[in-house]
């Protein structure tokens, strides 16, 4: 009976140990969203959330009549910061690395409004 708490005591140790904390990965993620946070104050109407998938693309969603409510110069100005802030906050967690950086708007049932890219 000793030897069974011993490895139930065992086993758990080394799953608290392996749920412990956020993988690099998850914490670059984690850190490149927050930059990101600030487009969503900025546009808080038209920006509702973003999506990491890979290491090169975000996703932004949209509020789709806010964005078709946007003038042209709006939702130029809106790609851009967007792009930038992206390609800040890409660099900022991957120095020194290349890539080509896809940004896509979607609304809210996934489909694409928009796309832009940018070499980094």
């Amino acid at each position: 009976m000793t030897v069974v708490r011993s490895l139930v005591g065992i086993a758990l140790a080394v799953l608290v140990a392996a749920c412990s904390g956020p993988t690099p990965q998850e914490r670059v993620h984690a850190a490149e969203l927050n930059d990101l946070a600030a487009l969503k104050r900025q546009y808080p109407d038209v920006v509702m959330g973003f999506d990491l998938r890979h290491d090169d693309t975000l996703v932004i969603s949209l509020d789709l009549q806010q964005y078709i409510e946007m003038d042209d110069d709006a939702v130029a100005v809106l790609k851009r910061d967007s792009l930038a802030r992206w390609r800040s906050a890409w660099i900022a967690e991957h120095p020194r690395e290349h890539a080509l950086l896809h940004l896509h708007f979607i609304d809210f049932i996934g489909r694409r409004v928009a796309d832009e890219t940018t070499s980094v």
